[in-house]
């Protein structure tokens, strides 16, 4: 089973001091991975005051043309802020403000065996403390 790994990294344009900070989260599917992707973008816009700044042309298209259909509004969303035709998350200082990428990786189920282990030696280690005193 698949799951997928996103992760948004933000850098605060700050004249000339980046700070960058991470935030990841796991989806299941690849669509729900696209749609927390876009979440992440969307979060940033800081409400649409972003655009204040930026001519959103092509976001305006992509959301008349697939308004009706969410899966494929979603999709070209991504596709959208993924290339960022506007120059939405281009800094003064920092070539990239926002990156989201999404990784997939197999789940492999953890090998419980070690950990009942630990807890085995350290169940045994507390009764014969108790047993000394």
């Amino acid at each position: 089973m698949s799951i997928f790994v996103i992760t948004a990294t933000r850098t605060t344009d700050d004249y000339k001091r980046p700070y960058t900070y991470s935030e990841t989260e796991v989806a299941t599917s690849h669509s729900d991975a696209v749609i927390r992707a876009v979440e992440f973008y969307l979060e940033s816009l800081e409400g649409g005051s972003f655009f204040d700044w930026y001519n959103p042309s092509g976001f305006n298209e992509i959301i008349e043309e697939h308004r009706n259909n969410p899966q494929t509004l979603f999709s070209a969303l991504y596709s959208y802020f993924k290339t960022d035709p506007e120059g939405m998350f281009i800094g003064d200082y920092v070539p990239v403000t926002l990156s989201v990428t999404i990784r997939e990786q197999e789940h492999i189920p953890l090998d419980t065996e070690p950990i009942l282990s630990t807890i085995d030696e350290i169940t045994h280690y507390i009764k014969e403390k108790k047993q000394k005193t």
